[in-house]
């Protein structure tokens, strides 16, 4: 018989939930937190954002983990010690352990007050934190619900520019090249400057500390004996925390300039696609050291401290929010996504005990101290 642990990330697990698909489960997590798990000032925001809380004073923490997967729908089983489906690992068990850790504190009132949210849209363009933060968050600590590993604490990602880069020149028939300038290898060259120039500030050996730049898209020509007159590209840029993505993003102005100064050259135009600073937690912070404690106390070893080359909400959140953030979840980050999605049933109780117990020690660290 399953126990009511397993049995309620079952049910998430059963409701697919892509992004801006969320609403059942929005519905089955505000029904049951509400009268099953004893949370109180239970919501639904218009982008079906769930938020809940228990207990009341201080410490403030959130705890906030994302409802929506990738599209794909998996059936949900059980075997062998393991439950599968989509979002088990990525992030619906995060964000169940949260849930269940926080009920726990219903009828407490000595570790503070917990918000739960449950976001929208993670896997897209995050609207539900972005919906969810300009509501507002009274919280003076935060916990973001994403894959680390039961004794792994990820402490830092770095940030993320995209752009989208279009040069446009005449068009002219291919036998007279001359008469025009080939907008595709035109837009090319500025992009070959673009990554010659951040390689040059890259760390060897380092890809937390390097900037990484991608070409991610590319869009030009309209026929086989037209020389083209449009190109569009689209960039992805991941930038460390000794940046900023305006000093980057500046960066690349510059150079296009210096393209557009050569009269040689056509216009060029920008358009920002995404801006998320990077974003590392304070090793000091009490959060943190609350983490860090309830994994030695349940699991019995010191956590590894990862820092990430992606990007994460715990960037938007730290930034925008302005405190101690960590990101941490059960799981193996590298099933996320794929069809073997699965998390083992014992490490995703374990991720519970130790968000329980990280409460507890949050308590102590900053009420009692």
């Amino acid at each position: 018989m399953l126990s009511y642990e397993v049995g309620f990330l079952a049910e998430m697990l059963r409701i697919y939930s892509p992004s801006r698909a969320e609403r059942e489960l929005a519905l089955f997590l505000k029904e049951s937190m509400s009268r099953e798990l004893g949370f109180k000032n239970v919501t639904i925001d218009e982008v079906n954002n769930v938020v809940g809380e228990v207990g009341s004073g201080s410490p403030k923490l959130l705890l906030c983990g994302h409802m929506d997967t990738v599209p794909g729908y998996q059936p949900t089983r059980i075997s062998k010690g393991f439950i599968y489906g989509r979002g088990a690992c990525d992030a619906k068990s995060s964000l169940a352990a949260m849930i269940l850790a926080a009920s726990r504190f219903a009828d407490q009132q000595d570790v503070g007050k917990i918000i739960v949210a449950a976001v929208s849209d993670e896997e897209g363009s995050s609207l539900g934190l972005k919906t969810l933060l300009q509501r507002g968050v009274d919280a003076e600590y935060a916990i973001f619900g994403e894959p680390s590993g039961i004794d792994n604490i990820t402490v830092g990602y770095k940030g993320r520019l995209a752009l989208k880069l279009i040069c446009e020149t005449p068009s002219v028939h291919a036998s007279a090249p001359w008469m025009s300038e080939n907008a595709v290898e035109r837009l090319l060259e500025v992009w070959q400057a673009i990554k010659a120039s951040l390689a040059e500030k890259n760390v060897d050996g380092d890809r937390y500390h390097s900037i990484t730049a991608c070409l991610t898209k590319i869009r030009g020509g309209s026929s086989h004996n037209v020389m083209p007159g449009r190109c569009t590209i689209t960039v992805d840029i991941r930038v460390p925390p000794k940046y900023t993505t305006t000093q980057i993003l500046n960066e690349v102005k510059e150079i296009i300039g210096r393209f557009e100064r050569d009269l040689s050259f056509p216009k060029f135009d920008m358009q920002i696609l995404d801006q998320t600073e990077p974003f590392e937690a304070d090793r000091n912070s009490p959060i943190l050291r609350a983490l860090v404690r309830a994994i030695l106390k349940v699991r019995g070893k010191r956590p590894m401290l990862l820092r990430k080359t992606g990007t994460g909400d715990m960037n938007t959140l730290g930034t925008v929010l302005k405190i101690p953030v960590v990101t941490y979840g059960p799981g193996n980050p590298h099933l996320s996504h794929t069809r073997k999605e699965g998390i083992e049933i014992k490490e995703f109780l374990q991720s519970i005990d130790i968000l329980q117990t990280a409460i507890v020690e949050l308590a102590n660290l900053t009420v009692r101290k």
